[in-house]
Parts: C-alpha cells; structure tokens; sequence
C-alpha cells in the first residue's frame, strides 16, 4: 500500500458532506500510515548475535510478530498534532521478546524520521506485549491497566501496520475467549461488552485522578476528548456486542471477527449506515477540527475554571451534548426496550 494509494471505503466519502474535515483526516491518516509501512523494510533489526545488520525486504516482519496502531493513527482520524501510539504483539511460540523489543523501537524511529509525534515515555504505547498474556488474562489479578488498555483498543480502534496475521490470529483468541461455547443465542457477547463498560468507566476514573492537583492543567483537553473520541469507543463496542443477540456461538464469533480490529466509525457505519450515523459525526467533525488546531488545543489545555470561561469550550460541550443525544438514538432505534443489550446497560 502506498500513501498515493492508500483505500478510503465508500461508506466514508459517503459522509464527507456531513464530516469533511473528518473524511480529510482519514485520508491524511491512510496516507502517512502507508509511507510509514512501506518504510518499515528499511528499518535495521538484531541478528542472532545481537549485531546490527541491513534487514531484507520481506525479512523484518518476522513471524511471530505484529506492530499494533491505536490512538487517533489507528481511529484513522490523526491530524498533523497526534501521536502515534502502537506497540509490537509478539507470540512466545514463535518470536522471542528481545526481538519484538527491537522491532519496537525501530517503528518509533522511522516514525521519528517520518516526522510523526512519539506519546510520552513510559506509557501503555511502547515496548512490546505477549499476546498470551493478552488473550489470557481477562479479569484476573495480572490483567493489570496497561494489558487492558492494549487489548480493549486493540480490539475497539486497533490496526496492524505489519504483521496481520499475528494480529488476526490474537483477534481471534480475544474474540473465542469472550464468547465461550456455553453462551446462550440471546447473550449479546455479555462478557465482552462488560469489559467494554468496565473499560470506558475506568477511563473516566482515570480521568479525574490525572486532572488532580498539578495535572489539573489538562483539564479542559483532556475533558473534551473523554466526552468526544473516547464515548464514541464505548458506544462502537456496545453496538460490536449487541449485535450478537440472536446469534449461535459460532456466528457470534464471525460477526466480531469482522467488527473488531477496525476503527470504530468504520464499525458503526457497517451496523447502522452513512445515513443514520451522519447527524452524530456531523458534531464529531466539529470537534476534530477544533482539535486540529494548535492553538485550540493550547487554550484547552488549562484547569477547570479556566476551562469553563472559554466559549471554545463551552461550544463543545454543546456540541457533545448533541454527539450524546445522537448516539443515544441511534442505540434506542436500533434495539427497542426489550432487547437483551437494554437491560445488561442498566443491570
């Protein structure tokens, strides 16, 4: 794939009336994202004797291992101010972790030169994941935050930028690990859509501890974003889950097959269509192109009282007022009160 080349689905220029700013940042997204894939046979990687050397065209995605894209690079919607947040999935049966650590490195490298933002050090973002632990731990005491916040964006706005068979096969393990053969038809994925609330709840938790005392400076930013980009991950996956009530197991599991690893607009566009999803991307668009801007950003990225004065913010949190009511007619339209999602919302 390269940059000049790189696919906008139909069901997305579709919606370029409604959200052009965001159909341009899907384009600006596929395009950088090709350039960085086919600079990835350059990269340098470790040989066995842990000596540099010159990798081979087809030689640097080894088996065994996956370069995962999330973030705003992975929703397809990242403008000239985002990061890219990816991390390397490497299965221990086949690829050792020093080599998936390597191969880390080198990803943020060439992004380096390629002149896209690297997150903070030392987050969920770097480095590199097991894909057992990430298929295995679900719910248990080593299902620590980092793991979950790999796996739930993995699955919910998750992409691989090489190595898609790696990422496939762990997609498909996460996918068989939540929807166990004894699940009933009507189950709507129960367990998978309960670590999607849990997930998106614990982001907002997560929010008001980093935006405590000295962090407050975010506040506004970091608000913005939680009712914007981060409740449109909840609801893509609620919709993910919900489509499964009245499926047998099998064809729960190949329905998410195809809803996951995807951005979640793509996802909501496969379920609900241009037509009834363009009024809710319609404030989405909005905010992205107030996000776009450098200085729109700065002027959010203050404390809460500071926040609240500002009629840039005080627009969008109008604007994510109508994002909301949006969402939650397309939820209430497309499963009326006795659908089996309505009550595992609530109880």
């Amino acid at each position: 794939m390269t940059a000049d080349h790189a696919p906008v689905g139909a069901g997305f220029t579709a919606l370029e009336a409604d959200a052009p700013h965001l159909v341009q940042l899907r384009r600006r997204t596929e395009a950088q994202l090709g350039r960085l894939s086919d600079a990835l046979p350059m990269v340098p990687v470790l040989d066995d004797d842990d000596l540099f050397r010159g990798a081979e065209p087809a030689g640097v995605i080894e088996p065994g291992l996956s370069v995962v894209v999330c973030g705003s690079y992975g929703r397809g919607e990242a403008g000239p101010q985002a990061d890219l947040d990816s991390y390397v999935l490497y299965e221990p049966e086949r690829a050792a972790e020093a080599r998936a650590r390597v191969l880390a490195r080198r990803v943020h490298g060439a992004a380096k030169a390629a002149g896209i933002r690297q997150p903070a050090d030392g987050g969920a973002f770097e480095s590199a994941q097991s894909t057992d632990a990430l298929i295995n731990t679900i719910g248990g005491v080593a299902d620590v935050n980092q793991i979950t916040t790999r796996r739930l964006l993995m699955l919910l706005e998750g992409r691989a930028l090489a190595g898609e068979a790696v990422f496939r096969r762990t997609l498909d393990g996460l996918i068989a690990t939540y929807v166990q053969d004894h699940h009933g038809r009507d189950d709507p994925a129960t367990f998978l859509l309960n670590d999607v609330i849990r997930y998106y709840r614990s982001i907002c938790v997560d929010f008001e501890m980093k935006t405590r005392g000295a962090e407050a400076k975010g506040w506004g930013l970091r608000n913005v974003k939680l009712v914007f980009s981060r409740k449109l991950l909840y609801v893509s996956g609620v919709v993910a889950a919900a489509e499964t009530a009245g499926l047998a197991v099998e064809e729960k599991r190949r329905l998410l097959g195809g809803l996951l690893g995807r951005p979640p607009i793509d996802r909501m566009l496969d379920v609900c269509g241009p037509m009834a999803l363009a009024p809710a991307l319609s404030h989405y668009d909005r905010f992205l192109a107030a996000l776009d801007d450098p200085a729109n950003r700065a002027a959010l990225d203050v404390p809460p009282a500071e926040a609240r004065a500002l009629p840039l913010y005080r627009d969008l949190k109008e604007e994510a007022a109508g994002f909301s009511r949006e969402l939650m007619a397309l939820i209430e339209s497309r499963y009326p009160a006795d659908h089996p999602l309505r009550l595992r919302l609530v109880l």
